[in-house]
């Protein structure tokens, strides 16, 4: 009875070493994506295009070694010492894929590449500000300045080389209170392949009423010293403003107004032409008197 346990144990031992060694010598195929690295870079150029991140290789081995690719990182080794200015074919060399020689490399996928290189260049262009938005009407975009206006960009020379300036817009709305002046942070609108040093500008916005002109008819006031007597021609005076649309709307702006001559003291009797002062609401510039200066009498 011993000796039949000893022969089952032993089958079985028989058994399962047979099933490892059949397994371990099954073929199988898998497809494996492996990073590509560049080696040896020209300095001075740029692959524009044409460089995928990953190659597949396709890899025949026993079932064992197969499953044990999963774990690795993979790299192809792509060497780029010899590329020149416009479009170069790359070859993906079989015996630079890093896998021993217990695989089978059965295909790669891409087998070639076909890059297209650049020079990197360099310039100066200039940054021009702009802004697109709803604002009140009685108000008006008056200046753009970005800060700086002009920045240095990197990249391939034949996109450089389109490049000669680059616009900045500013989405913004102002329909209630409009500032004087107001400040953004803003990124450049480049091509993915350029660098641009800042990479972003300060766009400053300056805003300003909107102004008319118009005429306007005020009383004279006449200040004189006591017990001299002036006569003017005219008791009223006719003045031409500049102003902002919104203050002309309400007449009250009126009541800020003021013409005034102004007689010195001891002042002899006689006819002069006077000047007088104008005083003028927050905003205001006098354009024009009618008439300049008042002809004046004084007993």
């Amino acid at each position: 009875m011993k000796k039949n346990w000893l022969y089952v144990l032993l089958a079985i031992i028989l058994s399962i070493f047979s099933w490892f060694l059949v397994t371990g010598r099954e073929k199988v195929e898998v497809l494996v994506d492996m990073s590509l690295v560049m080696t040896n870079p020209p300095e001075g150029l740029i692959i524009e295009s044409g460089l995928p991140d990953k190659i597949k290789v396709r890899v025949r081995g026993s079932k064992g070694l197969v499953r044990s690719l999963a774990d690795e990182n993979l790299a192809y080794p792509l060497d780029v010492s010899g590329l020149g200015v416009g479009e170069t074919v790359v070859d993906i060399h079989e015996e630079r894929v890093p896998l021993s020689a217990a695989y089978e490399i059965v295909e790669i996928k891409p087998n070639r590449l076909v890059l297209k290189v650049d020079r990197i260049a360099r310039k100066d262009i200039k940054v021009e500000g702009a802004w697109k938005g709803q604002i009140n009407p009685d108000y008006e975009l008056v200046g753009v300045e970005t800060v700086p206006d002009f920045v240095r960009i990197k990249g391939p020379e034949t996109v450089l080389n389109k490049i000669s300036r680059t616009k900045v817009v500013v989405g913004e709305d102002f329909l209630d209170e409009v500032p004087p002046s107001w400040q953004h942070e803003q990124a450049l609108d480049l091509p993915a392949t350029v660098d641009a040093t800042p990479g972003q500008v300060r766009v400053e916005l300056r805003f300003a009423p909107k102004m008319r002109q118009i005429w306007v008819k005020i009383p004279l006031t006449v200040n004189a010293p006591e017990g001299i007597r002036v006569k003017t021609k005219q008791g009223y005076v006719r003045l031409l403003l500049e102003g902002p649309v919104f203050l002309f709307r309400d007449k009250e702006f009126r009541k800020d107004m003021a013409a005034e001559l102004t007689v010195e003291e001891g002042k002899q009797p006689g006819r002069y032409d006077y000047d007088y002062m104008v005083r003028l609401p927050e905003g205001c510039r006098l354009e024009r008197k009618n008439p300049e200066t008042i002809k004046t009498e004084i007993r």
